[in-house]
């Protein structure tokens, strides 16, 4: 359950596109060889450091590439222990920060944190509706171990971005969804709809389209100026997860399921770090997170129909067994 493809930044060509550079552990493209050609597929140019917590291969990344205007950082674990977590949400993110913010300070750094980093947000909220807090973070309670480690990954890089010259921007996504889909609610969804299975009802979740997260961030490039240390809800979306089973299903061609309710189906689908991501969202059944300072910025989302349908093509065409039952 590890995003393992830790930093994408593409930078305006002449031609007004973008050029894409992915830096990924070489240890983790060698355990998945398969997921390495595509990324390659993707990129204009994969990169493949020993590691990506040491400042000399980080600097290496990037004399190679040159300075981005944008660096995207998505590595992370949703699960493991607790060392782990702090390692790949925290640690990692924080490194980079450092060293860019030495060498291409004028590069944009988005750290692509959670909903989840809020915790509970009684505390850090008005109601039950939840905006860019102020201070950062005050008042939030982490709820566990993925959390705790998403919330220190972002004070790490808002105080790197505090301290230099480097803006960073922070956004806070809920399930992603569109291709690229790797999260265990996805395959779990996915089994059930080849199983004719149906979620009923479900908690409450958050979720963003995937493909949004470049769009907000070029949008707090252009509009936000050239220095930045913010932190913004990119969740445009709330709704039962059962609501997105139902959506998933209807674009797999699924014509007709079983409605079960979600606790009983737990412990037929074994997959590692659900039930725990399903209590950390239940710590935040009552909130509603607001992408306000986006929207108010003139960010424009996809519809969740759409970005669903973009998960189902590609669960269709990369999962095993991918020909789902109608």
């Amino acid at each position: 359950m590890s995003a393992t493809w830790a930093t994408t930044w593409p930078s305006s060509t002449a031609t007004g596109g973008d050029t894409v550079y992915i830096v990924s552990r070489r240890s983790s493209a060698e355990r998945r060889p398969r997921l390495l050609e595509e990324v390659r597929d993707l990129a204009d140019r994969v990169l493949l450091p020993l590691t990506l917590d040491d400042p000399a291969d980080i600097e290496a990344s990037i004399d190679s590439s040159g300075c981005p205007d944008i660096a995207y950082m998505a590595v992370g674990r949703l699960q493991g222990s607790r060392e782990e977590l702090l390692q790949a949400n925290a640690v990692i993110p924080r490194r980079w920060a450092q060293v860019l913010s030495r060498r291409c300070s004028s590069t944009l750094y988005v750290y692509v944190s959670s909903t989840l980093a809020v915790g509970d947000a009684g505390g850090c909220s008005m109601g039950d509706r939840v905006v860019e807090e102020r201070p950062h973070l005050y008042g939030c309670r982490p709820l566990g171990a993925y959390g705790y480690s998403k919330m220190e990954g972002e004070r790490g890089v808002i105080d790197v971005c505090r301290r230099s010259r480097l803006s960073v921007a922070v956004l806070r996504p809920g399930l992603l969804v569109g291709g690229w889909c790797y999260h265990a609610e996805w395959r779990a969804m996915y089994r059930l709809a080849r199983l004719h299975i149906r979620i009923r009802g479900g908690p409450y979740i958050h979720a963003t389209p995937a493909r949004d997260i470049a769009v907000a961030a070029r949008l707090l490039r252009d509009r936000m100026g050239d220095k930045l240390c913010g932190w913004f809800y990119a969740t445009p979306w709330r709704g039962r997860l059962g609501r997105l089973h139902e959506m998933l299903e209807r674009h797999l061609g699924v014509r007709s399921a079983i409605p079960l309710p979600l606790p009983g189906l737990l412990p037929r689908l074994r997959l590692p770090g659900l039930p725990e991501a399903l209590v950390e969202l239940s710590g935040q059944k009552d909130r509603v997170f607001e992408p306000l300072a986006l929207e108010k910025l003139g960010m424009r989302w996809r519809s969740m129909d759409e970005a669903v349908r973009e998960a189902a093509q590609w669960l269709k065409t990369h999962m095993k067994g991918s020909t789902a039952p109608s």
